[in-house]
Formats: C-alpha cells, sequence, structure tokens
C-alpha cells in the first residue's frame, strides 16, 4: 500500500492579517511556507491545517529568532533561541515557554550583519528562455567566508542562475553582482578574477594537459607554480596525456585544477564532482573546507545531498526556477520528519493507528513506517494502546529533506 499522493499547489494569499506564501491544502496553508505578519514578525517552515507545525523558523521584530519544533503556532519541542543580546539559548519547549534549559552560547549568527559583507548578491533575477523555462524571482545572496550550496536536480535552474552570474546571459529582470560588480555589465572583470568550473566542460581536446593549464596562465597573467604544483599532487593528475585521451575524471580533475590553481577569492562551481571516484570526491571536500577556513566564498551547485551536508555552510533549494527554500544546512538535515518503523501484533493495531490521524507510509503486514513532526505525545498516546511488537528509527538522508521541499514524484538525475 502506498502513500496517497497530495495535491499541494503553490500560492500567495492573505492570512490572519498577514500575507502566506506557500503550499495550501483546499485554501489553508498546509506543506511549506511562511507567512509574513505587519507587526514584522514572521513564520517559515512547516504548516499543517492553517497552523505551522513542525521544524520551522520564527523570527521577531526585535531581531530574536527560534529555531526548531512548532505545535499550532507555538514553540514546542527542541529548539535554539536566537536572542538580541548575542546570545543563544538552546532548549525544551511547551506552548511557547522554555521548559528545559539544554544549553547556553555566547553569540549568534543572526545579530553581527554588520560584520558580514555579501559577496554574490542575486537580486530579484527572472531570465526566461523561449520554452517558458528559466528562473523567476531568485533572491540571495552568499557571504564573504561562506560556501552556499544550491540545490535541485537538472532541469531547475541552477545552470541558468550561474549563467547569469558569469554574464553570459543578460536577466529580462532583475540582477545580480559578484564582489560588487554587475555580471552584466562588468563580465569580463568578473571572469577574470573567478575560479569557475562549468557542468559542461569544453577543452582544446588536441592539447596535453600542460598545455591547457599553461594557456590559462597567460591569460590570467599570472603564475602560482607552488600552488598548481599542490593541486596536482593532490588530484594524482598527469598532465601529458592529450586531453582527448582522458576519461571524464580525469578531464574533471583538470576542470577542477584550473578553477582553483590562481587561487581566486570566490568561486562558482557547477556540480563539481560530477565523474570524480569517491576517493577523489573525498579529496574536493577537504579541499573546499580548507578554502572556506581561508576565508573564500564558494557558490556550490549540486545534486549531491551528502557532499552539500558535508561542504556547506547554507544551501538553497530551487525548484522549476523558483527558489523554494533558504536554509542552514545542518537545520535542513535536523528538519526531517522523524521516521519510525513500528511492528505490531494484529491488523486491528495497524487500524488504530490509522485513526489516530498519525502520517503513515510503507505498510507490510503488521509492519508500519510512521512520520512523526514535532507532536510526540499523540505517536507516543496511539502506541500505548497497541500491541508493539518492535519499533524502530529509519535514518533519513538530507536528500529526503530535498523531496520534502521538491515533492515525492521528483526524480533525482
Amino acid at each position: 500500500m502506498g502513500e496517497e499522493k497530495r495535491s499541494h499547489p503553490r500560492s500567495s494569499i492573505p492570512w490572519v492579517g498577514g500575507r502566506y506564501r506557500g503550499e495550501l491544502k483546499g485554501d489553508v496553508p498546509h506543506g511549506q511556507g511562511m507567512l509574513i505578519l505587519p507587526s514584522g514578525t514572521n513564520y517559515e517552515g512547516e504548516w499543517k491545517e492553517g497552523k505551522p507545525q513542525g521544524r520551522g523558523r520564527i523570527s521577531f521584530p526585535d531581531g530574536a529568532v527560534y529555531e526548531g519544533e512548532l505545535y499550532r503556532g507555538k514553540r514546542h519541542g527542541y529548539g535554539k533561541y536566537y536572542k538580541p543580546d548575542d546570545s543563544v539559548l538552546t532548549g525544551l519547549w511547551e506552548k511557547g515557554n522554555l521548559v528545559k534549559l539544554l544549553g547556553e552560547e555566547e553569540s549568534s549568527p543572526y545579530l553581527s550583519q554588520q560584520e558580514k559583507r555579501e559577496v554574490i548578491s542575486i537580486n530579484k533575477l527572472t531570465f526566461m528562455y523561449k520554452s517558458g523555462n528559466g528562473v523567476f524571482d531568485l533572491d540571495f545572496a552568499v557571504e564573504n567566508g561562506e560556501v552556499f550550496g544550491f540545490l535541485g536536480p537538472n532541469g531547475a535552474g541552477k545552470t541558468t542562475t550561474i549563467r547569469n552570474l558569469l554574464g553570459f546571459v543578460k536577466p529580462d529582470r532583475g540582477g545580480c553582482s559578484v564582489a560588487g560588480l554587475d555580471c552584466w555589465k562588468d563580465a569580463p572583470k568578473i571572469q577574470k578574477q573567478l575560479g569557475y568550473l562549468p557542468g559542461e566542460m569544453a577543452f582544446f581536446e588536441e592539447m596535453t594537459g600542460t598545455q591547457f593549464l599553461n594557456l590559462l596562465t597567460t591569460m590570467r597573467g599570472g603564475r602560482k607554480k607552488a600552488r598548481l604544483n599542490a593541486l596536482l599532487e593532490r588530484f594524482e593528475l598527469d598532465l601529458s596525456p592529450k586531453i582527448r585521451r582522458m576519461s571524464k575524471g580525469t578531464k574533471q580533475k583538470l576542470g577542477l585544477v584550473a578553477a582553483f590553481m590562481h587561487d581566486p577569492a570566490v568561486y562558482i562551481l557547477d556540480e563539481p564532482t560530477s565523474g570524480l571516484d569517491p576517493l577523489m570526491q573525498n579529496v574536493f571536500v577537504e579541499l573546499i573546507r580548507e578554502e572556506r577556513d581561508r576565508g573564500k566564498t564558494i557558490l556550490m551547485s549540486s545534486h549531491n545531498f551528502e557532499e552539500t551536508y558535508r561542504t556547506c555552510d547554507r544551501a538553497g533549494i530551487i525548484r522549476e526556477g523558483w527558489l523554494v527554500a533558504v536554509q542552514n544546512v545542518h537545520f535542513l538535515k535536523g528538519s526531517q520528519r522523524k521516521a519510525y518503523l513500528v511492528t505490531l501484533r494484529s491488523t486491528s493495531d495497524l487500524e488504530h493507528l490509522r485513526a489516530a490521524g498519525l502520517e503513515l507510509g510503507r505498510i507490510n503486514k503488521h509492519t508500519v513506517e510512521v512520520f512523526v513532526s514535532g507532536n510526540y505525545d499523540q505517536f507516543i498516546r496511539a502506541l500505548a494502546k497497541c500491541e508493539v511488537l518492535g519499533l524502530d528509527v529509519v535514518n533519513q538522508t538530507l536528500e529526503q529533506v530535498f523531496m520534502k521541499y521538491y515533492g515525492r514524484e521528483a526524480a533525482l538525475e
């Protein structure tokens, strides 16, 4: 028995005195969405039957931010509260009140905005192809020293966004900038300074790897021999063969060396680990972490979720050209519904769980997958009335978090 498919149209509607934008069930908020109130309070995350419920975030008018579990619009469960006085409280909440303090930190990532600087800025960017596909009203930024993951399957709009950042196409509306330079007007300056890896690389196939890198060095007007040699050793790259004789993985390593060898301050990488074996993927992850520690700014498109979790600070999720979420990667990883496999004694126990209003997934005889978002009391009370033979936690991946935003029907390529 498969999970019932639900229709979640996206819309923008007035709601409780504010404006809600997101998924609906019928004519009420249900799914992923954001409510902006005139008071300055914003609710973002999971909604159920018109109320914020599940994993979410509340931004308050005084600058405070709560990230964690919500129940009927109130802080309820595990969460973090980023206070205006630059401190962070981690604890358990009940009906909006802190009932158990689990930890306290001195600094909040939301408060030192004046110390941050937007290096890559995308403002209401819209670019449409004749087919009607493209990107629409994109609005996000990558800060100095940040690794930003840009997630989505092929065709979602990742490469189109990058083509705008490189100045290869002119936006229909809005715009973008890199290091304060307009991506369309100042494209040559940006391209000269940037570390760029395209998703589909084109080489001079009759050149050797050495000849190709020498050409790039001449065009950039400088050589950093020690850095080049370190990268060649790191990626175990032999430059002597002609490029046409290189495998896909070797060409990918050549592209990475070309992007990193001049030690730029900003990188834009489109599917950087495509074609790399697991060992070289680990080498790449280590390199990204080192570059971040050196203060480099990196935008990295990917549909490799584990790679994103290991390297990125924040991630944006794009769906059919629309940005559907921008979140801290660790928050994304922690935001998935918890899944449990429950083995029951009888069919009547299974029917009881169904009648209790729990969200059920796959069912195999007397074993059922149960999804829980925030309200554990309901789950525990329902189990207490059943004869439970087994209970296991199902480990979920960042890919499953993505599918929550993108829809279960999406097929990742």
